[in-house]
């Protein structure tokens, strides 16, 4: 597919009248698998690509986007864009679109996955369930998908950029009685999603939470798993480390580079090579990514640019540009924090008075410039006691700063999870966290 992704993008390029122009064309084929009360109940297929078109006049920019390839579409789409850019009021600050780069390249498309059939992901859920079953779990949900996405993009200026990748991932929710449990992983190899291991961590999780107690809200020392240290990051990642809420004075490095931000054990960047998550070689516009310090050894670091921001700012486009549904800016989408030597079985049994938490629900940010966020625990929550589970908890509310988290941080897990993103093509790789001060502000029901 690699020829006719790109014989598209470079066709809108040709067509446009516009004094430089862009065209991206992503496409997604996948097969999403939905399974509930034990049994499968949608098996869905989608096969789509959409083109987006850039067309620049001076200094005014327009964009169009169509979902239809055709030569006659093509040239509307482009057409639109040109006529969107020429009544657009002049951006004073932009440059030029970004010249090429020597793109590298990284492993990202497994064929295997790619084939994946429907049936074969029937018999992973059904597998799935008959393992929940035996141990007596009431009620198994969850998704299973796998496929692959395509991106190409080419600009007037000569930018030629393609990359094909498989996705896949294995989600599993498990309930009995008043207990929930929930599991997931993602990776670009079906192969190593291990759906037994993410099915038997629910289970437990399940098992153990079966009869729950209020906790009272207030200042606790947790445990923090995989996915609620993910879940975190990402709200920490689009709130900081982007270049435009930098430069405008709403990020909490806006005037603090090279501060102390974290504890010192704290490191985390950005690197869309690193085939340990979701590797991407270039960003929306085709620059190659480089990898970016964000936070090293608990200093604050860099933050990522795309072409725009890099021009206003004077300094080097980091690879980082997206195009998600809104203005974001350039965006950290392939984040790593640094594993330490515990495993959670450690981070545990150090643990005298404190609140394991699996995963984070209903995030929001309450305050940028502060890091702070809201919501809720899900799917395990437990009082540990001398160093042991002994009970689980209902789910409680919680109002923290991020950063303040990370600077109270007292023992890093040595392995890593991962979440992905799908719809912002963004992914957090994260070790479970001990921290000494993390904020409860209210109880619920359940």
């Amino acid at each position: 597919m690699k020829e006719e992704y790109l014989s598209i993008v470079e066709r809108a390029v040709k067509t446009s009248n516009a004094d430089q122009c862009e065209a991206r064309l992503s496409g997604m084929s996948w097969g999403l698998t939905r399974f509930a009360n034990n049994y499968i109940h949608q098996n869905v297929v989608e096969d789509n690509a959409e083109l987006t078109v850039r067309s620049v006049f001076g200094k005014k920019i327009g964009k169009a986007q169509t979902n239809q390839l055709d030569p006659e579409s093509i040239a509307e789409v482009v057409r639109r864009a040109d006529g969107i850019a020429r009544v657009q009021t002049e951006i004073p600050d932009f440059v030029s679109l970004p010249a090429p780069e020597s793109i590298p390249s990284v492993k990202g498309f497994y064929k295997e996955t790619a084939e994946v059939e429907p049936e074969a992901r029937a018999l992973v859920v059904k597998a799935a369930v008959d393992q929940a079953e035996t141990l007596g779990i009431e009620s198994v949900s969850g998704t299973h998908y796998t496929g692959k996405e395509e991106i190409a993009v080419a600009n007037s200026l000569g930018i030629e950029a393609y990359f094909e990748g498989t996705v896949s991932c294995f989600k599993i929710n498990t309930c009995l009685e008043q207990g929930t449990g929930t599991a997931q992983s993602f990776s670009r190899n079906h192969r190593d999603l291990n759906p037994e291991a993410l099915t038997e961590k629910a289970c437990q999780k399940a098992l153990k939470s079966r009869k729950t107690e209020p906790a009272s809200p207030g200042s606790y020392q947790v445990i923090l798993e995989e996915q609620a240290v993910c879940e975190m990051l990402v709200y920490l990642a689009m709130m900081t480390f982007g270049a435009q809420p930098y430069l405008e004075g709403r990020s909490a490095f806006s005037g603090h580079l090279g501060d102390q931000v974290a504890d010192s054990s704290v490191s985390l960047w950005d690197d869309g090579l690193d085939e340990r998550g979701f590797p991407f070689p270039f960003d929306a516009e085709g620059v190659p990514k480089q990898r970016v310090n964000l936070i090293e050894r608990g200093l604050a670091g860099n933050v990522v640019y795309d072409s725009f921001y890099a021009a206003k700012a004077g300094t080097q486009n980091t690879g980082h540009s997206v195009d998600m549904p809104f203005g974001a800016g350039p965006f950290s989408a392939n984040v790593f924090m640094g594993e330490g030597t515990s495993s959670l079985e450690d981070l545990i049994s150090e643990c005298e008075n404190a609140i394991l938490v699996t995963r984070f629900h209903y995030i929001n940010p309450m305050h940028r410039l502060k890091t702070v966020i809201t919501g809720m625990t899900r799917d395990g929550t437990f009082l540990v006691k001398n160093g042991e589970i002994v009970r689980g908890l209902k789910n409680m509310r919680f109002t923290q700063s991020v950063l303040d988290a990370l600077s109270t941080v007292q023992g890093i897990g040595n392995n890593l999870g991962i979440l992905r993103m799908e719809y912002a093509k963004a992914t957090v790789c994260a070790p479970a966290l001990r921290i000494g001060e993390f904020t409860f502000t209210g109880s619920t029901l359940f």
